[in-house]
């Protein structure tokens, strides 16, 4: 069926390469390719977040950065957002399960939580002070969860 079109998938036409489908709970069927766009969205979120703490190493002053985290902060604000974001949206669009699309909520949850500790400095900065360690829950729960999403779309 290459090049062909496939009838039926949400009443349009479709082109031949959303032909492969697995099967969710409900018994829709649900195009591979979402699925593998969603583990993959999800991957790219873990990257995000490496590329996060790189970005925040680099800035500190004892190690060599001139101690501007600017760079640290927009990148986070905007593209580890964005990522967040795209990681519920695809799997939403993959038809997950409702655990799944949960976790990433849980995701979104950790990511604002994480934006926000940093302004607590002056007030209270033993608050402030977790934002590293919320970090790594950020970055373990989406490790765990890419990898999960991964296996689900190759199986």
């Amino acid at each position: 069926m290459m090049g062909g079109t496939v009838g039926g998938l949400w009443g349009t036409e479709a082109p031949a390469i959303l032909a492969s489908t697995a099967p969710d709970r409900e018994g829709w069927r649900c195009p591979v390719i979402l699925e593998r766009l969603h583990a993959a969205v999800a991957a790219l979120f873990v990257v995000a977040i490496v590329v996060q703490t790189f970005l925040a190493g680099a800035a500190f002053a004892n190690l060599g950065g001139s101690g501007n985290f600017a760079t640290h902060i927009e990148f986070g604000y905007t593209w580890i957002g964005l990522a967040a974001l795209a990681v519920l949206l695809t799997a939403i669009a993959a038809r997950r399960p409702r655990r799944e699309v949960g976790i990433a909520l849980g995701l979104i949850g950790l990511y604002i939580v994480q934006t926000l500790l940093p302004s607590f400095r002056s007030s209270a900065p033993w608050v402030a002070a977790l934002h590293p360690v919320n970090a790594l829950f950020l970055f373990g729960l989406a490790a765990w969860y890419a990898r999960r999403a991964w296996r689900a779309a190759m199986s």
